[in-house]
């Protein structure tokens, strides 16, 4: 049985994916876009999920950067967004520790890790941060694919919303690259 209030960490590929214009999403994308969406609709009016976000609002930016404002679905969002962050729980919002080289204090650095990429590691870092280690939300970057049983050891757990999806980028991008 479920927590009553499930926290989750969202990786800016779920709200950007979802506020895409589908004249402007790709034919092979539009299933991942639907989950997208779907997730996104979930998010925004069901009442238990929780974000988890940092303090020193990197996660926040990154939406920003992102996430169209001009599309219904990213004004939803940031609607909804904006609300959220009024209430968000003391436990919910967290400061990322980083150490003297700019490297987060809570990713698990490791030979299996260490290689990842840096622009998603606060979303590790999250994670793992937290109390509850909330599973982060990916739509369907492959390259997550790749560390998913790496960040396992740490209890640490990736939720794909394509996972066939993903596979097939991971499959094109990562292990074609590694074949030349």
């Amino acid at each position: 049985m479920q927590d009553i209030m499930d926290r989750i960490i969202l990786d800016t590929n779920v709200p950007a994916k979802a506020s895409t214009a589908l004249q402007l999403c790709p034919e092979e994308e539009l299933e991942m876009q639907r989950a997208c969406i779907e997730y996104i609709g979930e998010l925004v009016f069901r009442s238990n999920k929780k974000l988890v976000l940092d303090l020193d609002h990197e996660i926040w930016k990154e939406y920003h950067n992102n996430v169209r404002k001009d599309t219904d679905m990213g004004k939803l969002f940031f609607r909804w967004l904006y609300d959220y962050c009024n209430i968000i729980l003391p436990q919910d919002h967290i400061k990322l520790e980083k150490d003297e080289n700019g490297q987060y204090v809570d990713y698990p650095y490791d030979e299996h890790t260490k290689d990842f990429d840096e622009s998603d590691k606060k979303f590790v870092a999250l994670s793992n941060a937290h109390a509850q280690r909330p599973p982060i939300i990916e739509a369907a970057d492959g390259k997550w694919l790749g560390y998913e049983e790496a960040f396992k050891k740490y209890g640490i757990h990736i939720e794909f919303l394509d996972r066939d999806y993903a596979q097939r980028m991971y499959e094109q991008k990562i292990l074609n690259k590694r074949s030349k």
